[in-house]
């Protein structure tokens, strides 16, 4: 039987076209910095799971450049009020990071990255329901071990994995089997905190029983030196236990 397991790795680039970066106003070494804020560096190695499954959606290019996370209309999407809507303008600082598009710039940024990528998106779920009938999405990401000065989300108290659900595609079993798996590895758990619910193909969104999806989002201060962005020693262990939970997921 085919794996059902679709990875979805919106945040893991450090990319930025250079037509992109001559807009922005930041200098270079506060493009790093902000680049080691907001990326879910090395997401794409952590989530890396050959002998579960070769499905993965890996965005090409980093979330200051468009974020395929984000609703397209900024009317739709809570974040564009601190002006991080699919294209942002503020940094996780507050302060400037570019001026808001015009309709042209706007339009060529959506066609070149937002749109391919939640083509490619729904596509893989398409095929993964025709060859295996079912779709389960892990939406993977990481945080910061502190909140940052944009995030809705102000509380200290940080767990090491956050899972986000959605009320629709997010079964009690699901949850519990990856929040049970987790613990077992010694990992603190928390549901919907720091951040909350879990993606899935618009097509597909409340209308598709079979297509799953749990976001799992895992505290940067586990696997990497959140000042520098070197992996930190308990990489390989963090790695390996993702697949631990990986695994039991497509078993149960």
């Amino acid at each position: 039987m085919k794996s059902p397991l679709l990875l979805h790795i919106p945040h893991s680039s450090l990319s930025i076209p250079k037509t992109v970066r001559d807009k922005l106003y930041v200098s270079e070494a506060e493009l790093e910095r902000e680049l080691l804020r907001m990326t879910d560096r090395y997401t794409d190695i952590l989530f890396d799971l050959p002998t579960i499954t070769n499905h993965s959606i890996i965005y090409p290019v980093s979330r200051l450049v468009v974020d395929p996370e984000r609703f397209e209309d900024d009317e739709k999407e809570p974040m564009a009020a601190v002006g991080m809507g699919v294209i942002y303008t503020a940094t996780s600082q507050k302060t400037l990071l570019r001026t808001q598009p015009d309709v042209c710039e706007r339009t060529e940024l959506l066609d070149a990255y937002y749109h391919p990528h939640h083509r490619r998106f729904t596509e893989a779920v398409a095929e993964l329901l025709n060859e295996a009938g079912q779709a389960l999405i892990i939406d993977c990401h990481s945080f910061a071990s502190r909140p940052l000065p944009y995030e809705l989300n102000q509380e200290n108290d940080r767990p090491d994995i956050c899972l986000g659900t959605d009320a629709f595609h997010t079964p009690n079993w699901l949850l519990d089997s990856v929040r049970e798996a987790f613990l077992k590895l010694g990992y603190s758990v928390a549901i919907n905190h720091p951040f909350a619910g879990t993606i899935v193909p618009l097509p597909y969104y409340t209308q598709e029983a079979r297509v799953l999806s749990i976001m799992i989002e895992i505290n940067r201060k586990l696997y990497m030196h959140e000042d520098t962005g070197e992996k930190g020693p308990l990489f390989a262990r963090v790695k390996d236990d993702i697949a631990t939970v990986a695994s039991q997921i497509v078993q149960t």
